[in-house]
């Protein structure tokens, strides 16, 4: 079988929409001209469309014709490279989906390991943030409350005080193993005041909070966020009002 026609049996294997690069096709890393001349000809037939440099897709037919990757694929092709989680959602659009706000942003902003950049897709604008902690995606959601209580103060349409017990519930659901992976995550890469915020919801939850965790914080700083004290009665002693 020639490259040509194991690129084309490559290629008619891949779902409609999907977004590709030339590093998934076979042959690729031995003989990377023939299979940019392949694919190539496949866009010069139509078969195939540009998405980026070096990036194509199989246009969906709709009733009006070809449709474009859907928003959901144009994400993916941001979050992962080469087959590898490089980041995740964060910013208004998880805060919407955590209950924390009402807002959906046209903007979608995503956490990576990598430089910050702005694309506009049509349907969709996303933007990126870099991160410090490796992401992993084990780490995902450990992260992403972390990003919420380090944002808990400005969260547009939120109430501190309701965003912080559904955060509450949240982390309570999470399995033991990302609960302490959550605190590691906390003490190693975010501020006093996440870290004082994760001491108060774990010992609000009855969990272990370790020691480091209290020795990171400097026991002289206030951290102000007019939490209600009866729903909170355990703020003061993490030096949150």
């Amino acid at each position: 079988m020639s490259i040509a026609q194991a690129v084309q049996q490559t290629i008619e294997s891949i779902p409609a929409g999907k977004i590709f690069s030339y590093q998934e096709l076979p042959d690729y890393s031995k003989s990377p001209g023939a299979v940019i001349k392949a694919v190539s000809r496949l866009v010069e037939e139509k078969r195939l469309e540009r998405f980026s440099k070096g990036k194509f897709y199989i246009p969906k037919k709709g009733l009006l014709g070809a449709r474009k990757p859907s928003d959901s694929e144009l994400l993916r092709t941001m979050l992962y490279k080469n087959g590898r989680l490089r980041g995740y959602i964060t910013g208004l659009s998880l805060f919407n989906q955590l209950g924390l706000t009402t807002q959906v942003p046209r903007t979608i902003t995503l956490a990576i390991n990598g430089g910050r950049q702005e694309k506009e897709f049509g349907t969709i604008k996303i933007k990126t943030l870099v991160i410090r902690a490796p992401i992993e995606e084990k780490a995902v959601l450990p992260l992403q409350y972390l990003d919420a209580l380090k944002q808990i103060k400005i969260i547009p349409d939120s109430d501190i005080n309701l965003s912080l017990k559904i955060l509450k519930k949240k982390v309570s659901e999470l399995p033991k193993e990302d609960q302490e992976r959550l605190v590691y995550l906390a003490e190693t890469y975010y501020g006093p005041q996440v870290r004082a915020l994760v001491g108060l919801i774990y010992s609000s939850l009855n969990l272990t909070v370790p020691q480091s965790l209290i020795f990171s914080l400097n026991p002289t700083t206030t951290y102000t966020l007019t939490l209600d004290q009866e729903n909170w009665p355990m703020a003061g002693a993490w030096h949150i009002r």
